[in-house]
């Protein structure tokens, strides 16, 4: 059995995804999309009567191919939940690393351009990210013991995704991997800092105790 035939509407997605991630919405239009996906303006119209109905069907294709690249993409043979995480980093790399750094992330691409002036957009890009967050939360929960008990895993989960897509950022402006290593280096040193409190945990600090100073009887001269 041979490969399965596009539609047309799968085509119209995947070629404005690649054009939006490339040279930007605005900068796409319609016309571009309907040549490029070999379509016709009448199926493009009867599938999404507005360009913002496509923009948020790229933006659920984005992620769904994020989830397969990044997410099941990575080792899942590992079972450390951190070296796990590790492992999920290092998907995102290489999926980066395939062109070159020269676009970044592309729901990060799109967060930049047009989240100001279309509200749905901004807040389907705002359930992506929340969804990668509540992705590593689980993963950091699932280290259980090995992290301080008073880790707060959401945050923490917060600041990798952060660290995640400033890497990517700075990459992207550099053309070098250098900045998204950094990253990961970074949070490596961070982790090892956590389970090292783990480990050795600080011996609790003593309450200091002062002793009253005892004051002479009156006129006794010799007490002071």
């Amino acid at each position: 059995m041979g490969p399965r035939k596009t539609t047309t509407r799968e085509r119209l997605i995947t070629t404005a995804a690649e054009l939006f991630w490339r040279q930007g919405y605005a900068q796409t239009g319609v016309n571009e999309i309907i040549q490029q996906a070999r379509a016709t303006s009448g199926s493009f119209y009867h599938f999404f009567p507005a360009k913002e109905d496509l923009l948020m069907a790229v933006i659920d294709h984005m992620s769904e191919k994020l989830q397969v690249e990044v997410f099941e993409g990575s080792d899942n043979t590992v079972a450390d939940p951190i070296e796990r995480l590790f492992s999920v980093l290092s998907a995102y790399r290489r999926y980066l690393a395939a062109n070159d750094f020269v676009f970044g992330s592309p729901l990060a691409s799109l967060a930049a351009e047009v989240s100001e002036n279309h509200p749905a957009v901004r807040e389907k890009l705002s359930e992506f990210v929340e969804g990668w967050t509540s992705q590593i939360e689980g993963l950091l929960t699932d280290a259980g013991p090995r992290l301080p008990v008073n880790t707060d895993r959401r945050v923490l989960a917060r600041f990798i995704v952060n660290a995640m897509e400033g890497g990517v950022l700075q990459a992207r402006v550099s053309r070098s991997a250098a900045p998204f290593d950094a990253s990961v280096t970074q949070l490596r040193t961070h982790f090892d800092l956590l389970q090292n409190d783990v480990e050795s945990p600080k011996a609790p600090s003593l309450p200091v105790r002062s002793t009253p100073r005892r004051e002479p009887p009156v006129g006794d001269w010799k007490a002071w």
